[in-house]
Parts: structure tokens; sequence; C-alpha cells
């Protein structure tokens, strides 16, 4: 039976690359509805025909739908895609200003900045659980919406709807560091566990040698190579002092002074070069519509992004039992952390969720942030799906990067204001 898929923030830049994705494994979706939600109007026009061009042109059986409402988009769906930023990204460049005024990096998921993205976000994510509850009450909600993390405990906490969340951010990061060897290997084995943005590898081989050996045998080359970002060597300096590989995002903790000090020296942030950017993709976009082959060439996240989302979704629909790396309720796969924590690690998909794969325990060298990461998480989840103000300073001063209960409450102060229409129970 054709199913239907949901997507919400259909109208993104990224949007295309994952249209593309559904298109290059059509088969396994023979008849399906991937139903397109965004409020930004023009872009979801722009980005619905040329989905629809794509498809014609490819000669799929894809049928691509444009919703403006969430219920129409919702309703009967087999599976809810959420992919929305809420605030856009000028809400983004706010989330890593005003940290960077106080002395802690700003940044979209992890700090104060992904902070203030969860408080944004999750009463959007409040009204599509009550909306899958009510117009398709046998949906899995697929997540890929950041914080990741933050929401993800939020779901599984305080709603009955199926949930997986999911991150390419450790794909993201093999492909980088193959890069700065200079390396392409035949096969790279990569498992890594914690949580979102914040992970260790268990197990990572290159062609079948250790991959830190490898790591640690490019090393200077690496640190002496101008073209490799800072990001990128202080992976191999982290990998080399652990003996196993982080996620990238692991340097903002580790190399804290650093990387504040890089936030600040730069004229533009992350979000401001993005939204100097945006407009370039949606003319790339309306472009393509023009083309009897259109071909995407500038789009946001290139094909990382699309892939894992319908892998995933091929995982769920096929029911094929493969292994993703996934953020879900960890049961007992981490015997270091709760049983009701959300943790990223291996998991195998069933129909309607998927079971983690038991690991090993990790050296405590490594699990004393990870608790203090995980154990904000789910407080900062907590706080702003119940609304509670001094909850909400509790949780945030507990963030390893703030770690001050002055310093949350300027935070706060600082913030809401500025944001006041994505969260008025707050001012």
């Amino acid at each position: 039976m054709a199913v239907k898929i949901a997507i919400i923030g259909g109208g993104s830049a990224y949007a295309p690359g994952l249209i593309n994705a559904f298109i290059q494994h059509a088969e396994d979706f023979v008849g399906a509805e991937l139903a397109l939600m965004d409020i930004a109007g023009d872009e979801l026009a722009v980005v619905h025909q040329l989905s629809q061009r794509m498809a014609e042109s490819a000669g799929v059986d894809l049928t691509i739908t444009r919703h403006a409402e969430q219920q129409s988009a919702i309703e009967n769906a087999d599976y809810v895609l959420t992919t929305f930023r809420q605030g856009g990204f000028e809400a983004r460049a706010q989330d890593e200003r005003i940290p960077l005024q106080h002395g802690v990096i700003g940044q979209e998921t992890i700090g104060p900045g992904g902070f203030f993205f969860a408080m944004r976000t999750l009463p959007v994510i409040k009204g599509i659980l009550r909306n899958i509850e009510q117009y398709a009450p046998n949906a899995v909600l697929v997540n890929y919406t950041n914080p990741t993390q933050i929401v993800a405990e939020a779901v599984t906490h305080f709603s009955d709807v199926p949930c997986i969340s999911i991150c390419d951010q450790t794909k993201d990061d093999e492909r980088k560091i193959l890069d700065a060897m200079g390396i392409q290997p035949e096969s790279v084995m990569l498992e890594s566990v914690g949580f979102n943005h914040a992970t260790w590898s268990t197990h990572f081989t290159i062609d079948g040698e250790d991959g830190i050996a490898v790591m640690n045998r490019h090393y200077d080359g690496v640190m002496d190579n101008p073209d490799v970002s800072n990001r990128v060597k202080r992976q191999f300096k982290l990998a080399r002092e652990y003996d196993r590989l982080p996620n990238s995002y692991m340097q903002y903790y580790y190399y804290r002074e650093e990387t504040v000090a890089e936030a600040k020296a730069v004229e533009l942030s992350r979000a401001q070069v993005i939204m100097s950017e945006l407009d370039s993709y949606y003319q790339h976009f309306k472009e393509q519509i023009e083309e009897d082959d259109p071909k995407l060439t500038h789009v946001r996240g290139g094909s990382v992004f699309g892939d894992m989302a319908v892998e995933v979704l091929r995982g769920l629909v096929t029911q094929n039992a493969s292994i993703h790396t996934l953020n879900i309720t960890n049961g007992s796969a981490l015997p270091d952390f709760a049983s009701d924590r959300v943790v990223e690690v291996p998991a195998r998909l069933e129909s309607r969720g998927a079971t983690p794969l038991v690991q090993p325990h990790l050296p405590s060298e490594v699990t004393g942030l990870l608790h203090m990461l995980g154990d904000y998480q789910w407080l900062a989840a907590n706080a702003i799906w119940n609304g509670d103000r001094r909850a909400l300073t509790h949780a945030l001063a507990s963030n390893p990067l703030v770690v001050s209960l002055s310093l949350a409450e300027k935070l706060l102060d600082d913030i809401i204001p500025l944001q006041k229409d994505y969260f008025p129970e707050w001012v």
C-alpha cells in the first residue's frame, strides 16, 4: 500500500535535496505522497514546483503536494518528517550573538543558542503531535529538527507518538576526516555513541585498519595544512588524546576558549553567512524548474542530509531491519546512562520504531561530560515543555557551557524580549 509522508519544513533550501533522495530510491516508495508543508509560502511554492519537475523528469511514481497548514499535510500520513527552523535564520543569528556577548559560544544546537532554539521549537512540536494524534494516529514521527536531543527527550517523555530522531553529523564528520587526510578508502566502518552532537567512536576502521592509527599517521600533515579547518584539526587532537574519534561538536567543550575567540573574531556569524546565500539557492531552484532535466548543483546540506532521512524512511517502509545511528530511548543499550534517557546509538529499524543495539561501557574520562549533557538536555526539555520559568533558569544553568545561575538569568533576560513572539508565556 502506498504511503503518505508529511514533510514539515518542506519549503526549506534543504528540501530539494531531500526530494532528490526520494527520487533516487523511488522503487521503495511507489505511489507515495510527499506532502510538503511550510509557513514560508513563496519558498514552498518554488520547492513544490521544482520537486514536481524533478519527479516528472525522472519518470517516478511519486505524488508531491503542497500545504500551507499542518493539518492537511499530516492528515492520514504514515510518517511525519520534521525538518523546520522556527524563527528562521534571523532568530539563529540572535542565538549566536547573545551568548557571545557574555563570553559563551553562540551556536545553533549547543550551549545557550541551542537552548533558545529549543524554546522556539518545542511549542511547534507540541502542535505537530496534537495533529498526529487527531489526524494520523498511526503515524511515526521522524524528527530531523534541531536541537535533536532536546526535541527527542520531550517527545519521548511527554507523548505516546512513536518517535525516531536522526542526525547526519557522524557521516559528515567521517567525510571531512577523510578529506583532511586526502584519502579515498574502499571501506570505512564508524560507529559512535553518546548523545546528539556529543558522541565518541566505539568502532572505527579504515580499510580494515584502526582508524585512529590512520589519523595519527596523517596527524602532522593535517596540522600543517592551512586548508583544513580548525574544527577538523581539533578532532585529530582529541582523537590522539582519547584514542577514539569525537563528534566534531566536542570542540566547543574541550576547546572552549579557542572556539569562543574564533566566533568573536569573524565578521559574520554562520547564520548571517547563510542568509546572504539563501537567495542564490532559490534562484538556482527557479532556473532548474525551466530545465527539461533539472539538476541540483546548489543546495543546502549536500547529499548527506536527504540520503540519511530517506534511508531511515526506507527502512521503516520496507521493514528491512537496517541499522542506523539514531536518537532513541536508551533502554539498556548504553550501560553508563539511565534507561529513559535518549541516546545516540546504532539501532535496528522496525516498522514503527527501532531497537538500540547494546554497546560496551565508555571510559570515565569521557562519560563525565556526557552525564552533564544528558541531564541538562532532559532538564531543558522538561522546563520548556511545561513552561516553568524557574525550571527554565535552572536548566540553562546546568548547561556545561554555562554552569552559572546568574549567567543563565542574564541570558534569558536578553533573549526573551527579542524572541517574545515565539514564547509569550515567558515575557
